[in-house]
């Protein structure tokens, strides 16, 4: 595997924790205060935020040298990483649906990674 298509997964997979971050930060917002105390006590969202800059900088630095054709497709693994995530963190419920989604997601990064 090249170097830029570990920029890309390393990119993707920290925008999928930062995401995760900001869902879990989403629900530890305290009803009551100024808007700044609530987002300041809710550190996880913030964290989010931070994982999201660092994941756009590693994207800005692969798109340097990669076909944008290439690499934007590749951002769907960030759904199926959140998918998972999601199911085990928060305890989301998977339908049949959502998994033969997911199934159309895998094989069209597949197929675009293989290109």
């Amino acid at each position: 595997m090249n170097k830029d298509l570990w920029v890309i997964l390393l990119s993707v997979g920290i925008g999928a924790v930062g995401q995760v971050g900001l869902k879990y930060g989403a629900t530890k917002i305290p009803d009551s205060g100024p808007l700044v105390e609530k987002i300041i006590t809710a550190w996880p969202l913030l964290a989010g935020l931070a994982l999201y800059g660092v994941s756009t900088l590693l994207w800005i630095y692969a798109l340097r040298t990669v076909e944008l054709s290439y690499a934007y497709p590749l951002i769907s693994l960030g759904y199926v990483l959140v998918f998972i995530a999601s199911y085990f963190l928060f305890h989301e419920p998977i339908g049949l649906l959502r998994l033969a989604g997911l199934a159309f997601i895998l094989s069209g990064i597949m197929l675009v990674a293989k290109s």
